[in-house]
This record gives C-alpha cells, structure tokens and sequence, in this order.
C-alpha cells in the first residue's frame, strides 16, 4: 500500500517579527503603494523619507502613509533624500529603465537597496550593482516577491523531498491585454517597456526557482510599432528538464505555472506568484490504481496569520520587506533566498531572448 502524501511546512518567518527598519521610497507610484502599505499593515518596517521629481507628489504620499511613526519626510533631489537621518533603507520603485541610475546612488551613499523586479534593463547593469554593494558593504536585493513567499518555499521542498519523481519538465505563462497605447510604460522603449522584463519575469523566475535556469534557450515572438516585445514563446533545456514559457502583452492567458516530474505534477492556481495554493498529484497508484492528491492551501497552511486585505488584494510584498529586513539587520550584503546569482541568472536569459527576437533599449546598442 502507498504512503499517505503529506506535505511539507512552510519555512518562511512570519514577517511581523521580523526586525522594523527605518526606510525611504523614491518614484511613489502604483508600486510603491503596495510596497509602503504592505509594509505598515504586515511588518513593524515603517515609511521615514519619499523621494520624487515632485515635492507635492511625495506629500501627498507621505500624507497617504503616515504612521505611527510620525509623517515621512518629503524630498525632489534625491542627495537630499539620502542624506535624511536614520535612513536605514531605500526601496526603487521607478519604471525598469531608472533602476540602474538610482540604486547605484543609493549604493554609492553606502544605504541598502531593495529593486524593484525587474532589478535591471540587463544583467551587466545588475552585476555592477552587485558588485557596488560588496565594495560599499550594503545589502541589494531584488523584489522579486513571488520567491519569498510561502508557496514558493513549500514547492521547492516538495520537489527536493523526489515526491514528483525527478522534474523533467516546468510550464509557466503570464499574459495580459493591454490595447496599443505608445504614451503607457509596457510600450514605451526608453522605460525598459515590453511583456518580457514586466511580465516575463515571472515565469521564468519560476522556473529557475525550480529547476534552474535553462542552458540551451529558443526563442520567437512579435514587436510592438514602438520596437518592444509583445508576445513571446520560449523554450529552453537544462540537463533533462525542459522549460516552456510564454509572455505578452497582446493576450489573456492562465497566468498559470506547472511542474511535471516522473513520479507527480505540481499545479499552481492561476496567478501563480501572488500569495496562492498549489496541488500535487502522484501518480504512484494506490490500491485501486487511483492517483495520490495532496492540496496546499495558502492561508490554511501557515502557522501564523497574516492580516486581511482592506480591498481584497493580497500581502504578499511583506515576504520581501521582512527578508530584506532581516539580513540588514544580521549584517548580510544579499539574501540567501533570491540572491545575485539568482537575479543574474533570470537576466542573462531574458537578454538572450531580447537578442534573439531583436529588442534592444536606448543606451544599449553598444
């Protein structure tokens, strides 16, 4: 008779006890409010400083997110921003093509960074950034938020238990609609704009947190009139594993991710990396021949709980808040979890598939 199926617990902190760092935000956006929010519902990390181009934008968003820390200082020149008192993080929401800029001033002040994914346009920039903290002796980390969470944690364990069996293949798809519009982000070329860095990075995030990232890399698809990528297939090989991956702007898919291995498949619900439940089949059969399923349900399966949502979103941002706090405090340059050789390999990948479909970003023609 086959073994019950059990699945492992999730390793992850809860972030309310991770330590409470004094942080500054530059470009207060869409992102950024989910960031701050986040922060100040489901960690003890509280806003201090905003920095953007307008003074009047970071007030208002200060005013947005005071806290029991009194009302976060707001600053339009970024010297300015960083020299502020007891600023013990920076937190770079700005569209992909500024991250370079403002976290090497950042680092080059000697304060911690957390980047918003995707951290850089390419790896080169990213590896500089790296290296930048290393020399100044400060924490970076990508926000690469779907890594940090519980679910995530929970499926490499199953994975490394061999409850699938050996993986031999990883599937993962996020696509959107967004219409035609040359003056929105996604489509603009000078802002790092295109499904892959925005949306692609998902999936194939994904599949490197399971298998690694592929070593032999396919790829096809379509360009905007602006000159940035719309829709893209990828498959790629890393030993005996076999990715497929897609992305784009010019459809709605699944947004969903898989796991095939030759015991048992993971399932990931749709929206794959937002704080999400997975299921896992086995197909050793039982008595009668039935497949073995085992369902990880996100909230139920945590040992601690999270506080709800006000508008039914999530707080999943809180993983990587809590992370970045943690190792700030303990002194560590990067996080073990997602770290410079995870965030580098996901880059390299994508400017393979940027050079294999023909798109390039202003300044990098060289």
């Amino acid at each position: 008779m086959t073994a019950p199926l059990t699945l492992p617990t999730s390793t992850i902190p809860d972030p309310a006890e991770a330590p409470g760092l004094r942080w500054g935000v530059i470009a207060p956006g869409g992102i950024a409010r989910n960031f701050i929010g986040t922060m100040h519902a489901a960690t003890a990390s509280r806003l201090v400083a905003v920095c953007s181009r307008s003074r009047e934008r970071a007030r208002v968003f200060a005013r947005d997110f005071e806290s029991d820390a009194g009302l976060a200082t707001a600053y339009a020149d970024v010297d300015e921003f960083l020299a502020h008192e007891g600023l013990e993080a920076v937190y770079v929401a700005s569209p992909h093509a500024q991250h370079f800029a403002l976290a090497k001033h950042v680092l080059e002040a000697g304060i911690p960074v957390v980047i918003e994914k995707p951290m850089t346009l390419n790896a080169e920039q990213a590896r500089e950034l790296f290296a930048l903290g290393h020399q100044k002796g400060a924490y970076v980390q990508e926000a690469m938020w779907s890594c940090f969470m519980p679910h995530y944690d929970v499926i490499r364990q199953v994975i490394e238990s061999g409850a699938i069996g050996e993986v031999t293949g990883v599937i993962a798809e996020h696509c959107q609609y967004f219409p035609f519009d040359p003056e929105h982000r996604l489509y603009a070329p000078e802002l790092g704009g295109g499904a892959l860095l925005d949306l692609g990075v998902y999936p194939l995030a994904f599949a490197h947190w399971v298998a690694g990232s592929p070593e032999e890399i396919h790829a096809t698809g379509t360009l905007t009139a602006t000159g940035v990528d719309e829709m893209i297939s990828i498959s790629g090989l890393r030993d005996r594993t076999v990715y497929a991956v897609q992305t784009g702007l010019g459809a709605r898919g699944e947004v969903g991710a898989h796991v095939l291995g030759t015991r048992g498949k993971i399932d990931v619900d749709s929206w794959f990396f937002v704080p999400n439940s997975f299921t896992v089949t086995q197909f050793e059969a039982g008595e009668r021949g039935e497949d073995l399923r085992m369902r990880f349900t996100y909230e139920d399966s945590l040992p601690y709980e999270l506080p709800r949502h006000p508008e039914g979103g999530n707080f999943g941002m809180a993983f990587e808040i809590a992370e970045a706090a943690r190792n700030i405090r303990a002194g560590r340059l990067e996080s073990e979890r997602w770290g410079a050789g995870d965030t580098l390999a996901v880059l390299e990948v994508m400017d393979r598939v940027r050079e294999a479909i023909g798109v390039r970003y202003p300044g990098e023609e060289k």
